[in-house]
């Protein structure tokens, strides 16, 4: 009786760890516990969407007296510690934006216009070969580009987001490679790198500091 009584006792206590063992893991995955964000950049960004989802956003600038006539994304990756998120072009969003009044800042009173849309590998819009207006001033207004690259995350990826964070596995990087044709020249093998770390907590300030990133906190209504 004594040893089936130590038995039962050994299984129960088994059986209480494992419980408490999921309820952990299950209250440290639970994405409402996080608020996250990258540092040390201001070349990505993770955002949340109107469903409290994750994505990256990738927001490449341009400017200058020349036409981008097209923009082919090739492919890229986004590395979080020890784990790697492929940027596939099919789930991908990529969004060209031009305002053909900047500065050589990007400043502008003018507004920006969407001339290609790409969701998911289908493009729904494509004008970025269309003939531009002839400027009065060249050397002083400018073709002021700005190209969004979307990856929302499902529900994996933000779990092993949750997981490299947990580890403490914060630095991270990443690149992406596409091809050009400007002023009817073709620029293949163009490109962004960058480092950065996964941040459980608001964006840093500096994100507000760069007047050329205006229309990027306008159209992902970043609030200080």
């Amino acid at each position: 009786m004594k040893n089936k009584t130590i038995c039962w006792l050994c299984i129960s206590f088994l059986f209480s760890a494992i419980i408490l063992s999921n309820c952990i893991k299950t209250k440290n995955n639970d994405i409402s516990n996080y608020n996250f964000s990258l540092h040390n950049t201001v070349s990505i960004f993770l955002l949340k969407d109107e469903n409290n989802g994750y994505y990256f956003c990738i927001p490449v600038q341009y400017i200058g007296n020349y036409q981008i006539q097209a923009f082919e994304y090739d492919n890229g990756s986004i590395i979080i510690g020890d784990y790697e998120i492929l940027l596939k072009r099919e789930e991908l969003n990529i969004f060209v934006y031009l305002n053909e009044t900047a500065d050589e800042s990007g400043n502008s009173n003018g507004e920006f216009n969407l001339i290609y849309m790409e969701e998911n590998n289908k493009v729904s819009i494509s004008k970025m070969n269309e003939p531009l207006a002839i400027k009065n001033d060249p050397d002083s207004i400018f073709n002021h580009y700005y190209i969004f690259i979307e990856k929302h995350l499902n529900s994996d990826e933000i779990n092993n987001l949750i997981i490299e964070y947990n580890k403490g596995n914060i630095n991270s990087y990443y690149s992406i490679w596409y091809d050009l044709i400007i002023d009817n020249k073709e620029q293949n093998g163009s490109g962004m790198i960058d480092n950065f770390e996964l941040f459980n907590g608001p964006l840093q300030e500096y994100v507000w500091l760069f007047d050329n990133l205006e229309f990027f906190r306008n159209k992902y209504k970043i609030n200080e």
